[in-house]
């Protein structure tokens, strides 16, 4: 109740700025009366009806799809025939009565329409100005429900695993409204790079997965079965992402002496000497590392409207063999609808700022990681009949790279400098890991560390490939400690860890297997940075660019020399490509059990 009121005072204020923008001008130029007065009238009538329109639509919507109104009420204008014939023959009764509230309430309010403007005289209102600038000011507070560092949006008010829950407090005008504001973000490879057709790209794709993948449905090419390494024995999965934790701060990949502990199990874990992000956003990072999903020109999928329901996840399929999954953060987890995608794809737990009791540290980006770390293994402790998967995102790292003082020597006379920020980030990772070796967690888990991304990227190249070099090593009772020279990308984390748990399922993935690679293999990473995607495998790279021929490089030592060879360039617009088509066509769902699991779900709740 209180998300949804949160939500809809949002929207009555954001309806209500252009009225307080116009009268606000009015009274400098009260010459303008009448037309303001008849056109906030106007505007008021068709929002009003609006409003009254989207909430007794939503009933009818939600029936049929089990959600409040949502892109798809906008979508299906594309086909008005079809529509029609559907409402008018599957719900004539609902659409009449419909028909009939807001032929009532236009009715009603048609007076807004009628009423004279007050007289005012022609001159400079001082008391009036003040009073509606302040109502301005008010207004936007409230679009924003609050001063918090993001305005209110879906996921801030998602609290469930189950969409329709979520889509509750979420009215219907302001559900749609989102959807359009979304659409920003879902650029398209093959607009902006060049098409392939669907059956190469499919072919190139599969050409560059393992080679022990058994394909299982046609209608989702990717989807496939493969052997793992290891006999299936309940071990937890810790993940701990680090936030902007380039190489260049990480003494043991020839960065600065910035990080001890990390450079402590170097010899104690299979560290991956070579990893690269797939962006330079946390979104992106998440999505990579969680899902296995490649990076494309629009924003990671956490964000993307048909992601937020049955996107493929590891915790999918964690969960679907017993896991109890989690996501622990410091700060606030409605950031990057961080929240609402993964409660939505498969995590049943969401732990964030809200749950922490007397943290010893809160910055602006949340608890210190130490608090975090703390709440974390507090909570991997607590007995369970079930193993556990806890996905832990750190934040200390972060501008303006706050955290609690006298924990290390500073680096950087300056505390708060990002070099102070990347020491204490490893000091208190390493007390993680240490307290989970003490408490017998280390031996019963396999745990990943790795970065989300650099923490600045930056350069004159087209795609700066140095700057997506980030840390990441595996911790296992069942792996001989070594450093892998492979060229790893974060999409190939998450199928190492399925095998790594002994675990055989069905996945959409295209990353590598790395603990199970052929002896030719030579790696191979993708990047995206801004609208450039880069393929890189071997020493060549491929850099593409909107509207303009892909390059190839000979890239070597962080030198780039034009490359006579053309051979990289389909197969990196195919990758480029399988991101939005992958995406758009919805084919990165386990569809022939989470639909047909999902379908009898809801045919339950609605008592068929």
């Amino acid at each position: 109740m209180w998300g949804g009121l949160r939500i809809d005072l949002s929207l009555i204020c954001g309806l209500l700025i252009f009225p307080a923008l116009l009268i606000l001008v009015t009274n400098l130029v009260p010459i303008l009366n009448k037309f303001s007065h008849r056109a906030i009238g106007i505007y008021c009538w068709i929002w009003g009806l609006l409003l009254v329109l989207m909430e007794v639509a939503s009933p009818t919507f939600i029936n049929e799809y089990d959600t409040r109104p949502n892109r798809l009420f906008f979508e299906y204008l594309e086909s008005p025939k079809e529509v029609v014939g559907m409402l008018f023959n599957g719900y004539l009764l609902a659409v009449s009565l419909s028909l009939l509230i807001i032929i009532v309430a236009a009715w009603l309010t048609r007076h807004w329409l009628k009423r004279k403007p007050l007289e005012i005289t022609a001159k400079f209102n001082f008391l009036g100005l003040l009073a509606y600038s302040g109502l301005t000011l008010l207004l936007i507070i409230g679009i924003r429900s609050g001063f918090q560092h993001r305005p209110i949006n879906p996921a801030m008010v998602a609290f469930s695993q189950d969409r329709m829950i979520n889509s509750l407090p979420l009215n219907s005008t302001y559900s749609v409204l989102y959807a359009i504001y979304q659409l920003k973000n879902e650029a398209s490879a093959s607009q902006i790079y060049g098409e392939l057709a669907e059956k190469e790209m499919v072919d190139l794709i599969r050409s560059r997965m393992p080679l022990q993948a058994q394909f299982v449905d046609p209608n989702i090419p990717t989807l496939h079965t493969k052997s793992s390494s290891f006999k299936p024995d309940k071990k937890n999965l810790i993940i701990v992402v680090e936030e902007s934790l380039g190489a260049q701060f990480v003494g043991s990949l020839g960065g600065k002496p910035l990080t001890p502990n990390i450079d402590k199990w170097r010899d104690k874990s299979w560290f991956f000497n070579k990893l690269y992000a797939t962006g330079t956003r946390s979104a992106r990072g998440l999505e990579a590392i969680t899902t296995g999903f490649l990076p494309s020109p629009a924003r990671a999928v956490l964000k993307l409207p048909k992601a937020q329901h049955g996107f493929y996840n590891i915790a999918q399929t964690l969960a679907g063999v017993g896991y109890e999954t989690s996501f622990i953060y410091g700060g606030e987890s409605h950031f990057d609808n961080m929240k609402g995608f993964f409660l939505a794809n498969g995590f049943s737990r969401v732990i964030d700022q809200n749950n922490y009791l007397n943290p010893q540290f809160k910055g602006n980006w949340g608890v210190s990681d130490e608090d975090l770390f703390d709440n974390a293994l507090q909570y991997l402790q607590q007995p369970s009949q079930r193993p556990k998967f806890s996905l832990i995102f750190t934040s200390s790292n972060h501008t303006p790279f706050e955290f609690p003082d006298n924990k290390i020597a500073l680096y950087d006379e300056e505390k708060q400098t990002v070099n102070n920020a990347v020491k204490y980030a490893d000091y208190a990772l390493g007390q993680f890991l240490e307290q989970l070796e003490a408490s017998g967690l280390l031996q019963s888990s396999v745990v990943l560390v790795v970065a989300d991304h650099d923490a600045r990227v930056f350069g004159a190249e087209l795609v700066p490939v140095s700057n997506f070099h980030v840390p990441g090593f595996i911790l296992s009772p069942d792996i001989e400690p070594h450093v892998d020279q492979t060229l790893v990308s974060h999409i190939d984390l998450a199928p190492t860890l399925l095998s790594l748990l002994g675990i055989e399922s069905e996945t959409p993935m295209i990353g590598q297997d790395l603990s199970q690679l052929p002896g030719n293999y030579q790696g191979r990473a993708i990047m995206q940075y801004g609208n450039n995607q880069a393929y890189w495998q071997g020493d060549q790279l491929v850099v593409m660019q909107p509207d303009k021929a892909a390059i190839q490089y000979r890239y070597q030592d962080g030198q780039y020399q034009p490359s006579s060879r053309k051979d990289l360039i389909k197969l990196a617009l195919a990758h480029a490509q399988y991101a939005s088509w992958a995406y758009s066509s919805q084919k990165y769902r386990l569809m022939d059990k989470a639909v047909i699991s999902t379908s009898l779900h809801f045919k339950r709740r609605k008592g068929h």
